[in-house]
């Protein structure tokens, strides 16, 4: 019975606090709406709309229904017009980043061909053929340095072999006369001995042609088989020599040897190295300083070859010299002195014989014979003298024209070198097997006549630059040199000044002299009245100028 009493009085706690709520509720309200009425809010009066007594009651509601529908299509304009500058904005904003994307990769691609450019500039730079050079004999334990047989004497490099003798793990040096297919016979017959006084010399004639590319294999049947007959600038002489001393030197020293092969340009330098590995391992061509920068061939187990870039040579040198050494082709501005100093040192009978042109008297109208002759004109029939001086320096540069240089008549000790180094050049080689394969090599090979050839004056031994410090100093000397010449040239213009500054004091003076005051001419001509009034001219002042008339003598007299 106790339990739905309690039932009870639980329903009388809920509905007292009910009406506690809403009590509460109300009298908030009623505080809210006193607030309001002091405020002076009211609430909007609803609209009652038109009344249908109204007249037109269908047109206004009509109009009213017009007006919404185009307060949408406002609306939907306003939200599409919206809606394209957020799309123009974006697509400004994504073409603004593809455009700052496309400068910055820009900026890249031009930082990384000018970083490309400044490494081939580096490549093709004096600097960094000294330095590779230097590589190249500071890592080989013998030293091949290639001469031109036409010219031993202007191909060899003293400061070159003063550094060998001067590094220290008793390196080795070799000369290697190599195009001895361009001289006569008798004439590399007298430049081996002249040679093998100082330093061994072997006799060489690298091939032309390579067995792997070029190399025309000409098959002619016959009964009992085939065989090949090869051209004869395929063939290589003096290999065999070569490699006898190099791997007789590697038994002495009983590990692998390092060879390398230096020279000043185009004397033959990577042909040798593919010639003694019968494969074009390097790169081979008439264009000057083609080697940039160390190559290594392996020839067999014992010999490893090291091809170098060229020897720089010296701007001190002579025009011939750097016409014919330099590695670099030389400027249009240096051509014609380059090719005057070719022709110079040779017989011009003999290079009227070669060329076959007639009589000249000087280089420039050999140039322009030349030309016409090989069909080198410019524009209105002009003769191309520079393109001929080009194809001149072509043909002594490369191996087209057969020239020799004689060797001294007494031999003398090289002053870059001493009894010491030549004494310790010469150990570990046998000169009786060098001897005897070298005259192997001059038997094999055919050579050209000496009247067919051009007798060529060497001008003696080139000066190199094996270090960067010789580069600095020699710029600094073109430098004074300039700033002289500048000098020079200011004070010849003072000179010219100051002798056209006493000239015109002379004038002055002269002039001065040549006018007279009106007292002078009252000593010399009492009666003055007897002078006609206006202008008149001192006749004997003006007859010594000549002719001309001169207006500081005139001078007028006014009437007294």
């Amino acid at each position: 019975m106790r339990r739905p009493k309690l039932k009870k009085a639980s329903k009388r706690m809920t509905c007292h606090r009910r009406y506690k709520i809403q009590k509460k509720v109300r009298e908030h309200n009623r505080k809210l709406r006193k607030e309001a009425k002091k405020r002076g809010h009211k609430k909007p009066k609803k609209d009652l709309g038109i009344p249908n007594s109204a007249p037109f009651k269908e047109d206004v509601l009509r109009e009213a229904e017009q007006r919404k529908q185009r307060r949408e299509e406002l609306k939907q304009k306003q939200k599409l017009d919206r809606q394209k500058e957020l799309e123009k904005k974006r697509k400004q904003e994504a073409n603004k980043k593809e455009a700052n994307k496309a400068k910055i990769s820009e900026k890249k691609s031009v930082a990384g061909q000018k970083a490309k450019s400044s490494q081939q500039l580096d490549k093709n730079s004096k600097k960094s053929f000294c330095k590779e050079l230097r590589k190249v004999m500071e890592a080989s334990d013998v030293v091949l340095e290639v001469l031109d047989a036409r010219d031993p004497l202007g191909t060899r490099c003293p400061q070159v072999e003063q550094l060998v003798s001067q590094m220290d793990g008793e390196k080795k040096i070799l000369l290697v006369l190599n195009k001895i297919d361009l001289i006569p016979k008798e004439n590399l017959e007298k430049w081996l001995n002249y040679l093998n006084n100082e330093i061994p010399t072997i006799a060489f004639k690298s091939a032309m042609q390579l067995k792997d590319k070029t190399v025309q294999e000409k098959k002619h049947s016959k009964r009992r088989g085939a065989y090949i007959e090869l051209s004869r600038a395929s063939l290589c002489f003096g290999a065999e020599c070569l490699l006898k001393l190099l791997r007789e030197y590697s038994m002495i020293k009983d590990r692998l040897i390092q060879i390398g092969v230096v020279g000043f340009p185009n004397v033959g330098k990577s042909s040798i190295i593919n010639s003694l590995k019968e494969v074009r391992a390097c790169n081979v061509g008439p264009v000057r300083g083609l080697t940039k920068c160390i190559q290594i061939v392996h020839i067999d187990k014992h010999i490893k070859m090291l091809d170098s870039p060229c020897i720089v040579a010296a701007p001190s040198s002579s025009a011939l010299a750097l016409a014919l050494r330099s590695n670099t082709d030389t400027d249009d501005e240096n051509l014609l002195d380059s090719a005057d100093a070719i022709l110079k040192h040779c017989s011009k009978q003999q290079i009227m014989l070669h060329y076959n042109i007639p009589d000249y008297r000087n280089s420039l109208e050999f140039l322009n014979l030349l030309a016409q002759k090989r069909g080198m004109l410019k524009k209105g029939g002009l003769a191309d003298a520079e393109g001929a001086a080009k194809l001149l320096l072509l043909d002594w540069t490369g191996a087209r024209v057969s020239y020799y240089s004689r060797p001294p008549a007494t031999w003398n000790l090289s002053p870059h070198l001493s009894r010491e180094v030549v004494t310790a050049a010469q150990q570990g080689f046998n000169f009786q097997d060098l001897k005897e394969d070298n005259k192997t090599t001059i038997k094999a090979v055919k050579y050209p006549n000496e009247a067919s050839s051009i007798v060529f004056q060497s001008p003696g031994f080139t000066d190199g630059i094996t270090e960067d410090n010789e580069l600095l100093e020699e710029g600094l000397e073109q430098e004074k040199m300039e700033a002289s010449e500048d000098e020079e040239e200011l004070t010849e213009g003072e000179e010219e000044g100051s002798e056209i500054e006493s000239d015109i004091e002379e004038e002055s003076n002269r002039t001065a002299n040549s006018k007279t005051t009106c007292k002078e001419l009252k000593s010399k001509n009492a009666d003055l009245q007897n002078l006609p009034i206006g202008k008149e001219l001192n006749i004997e002042k003006t007859g010594d100028l000549g002719d001309a008339y001169n207006f500081n003598t005139d001078y007028i007299i006014k009437g007294i």
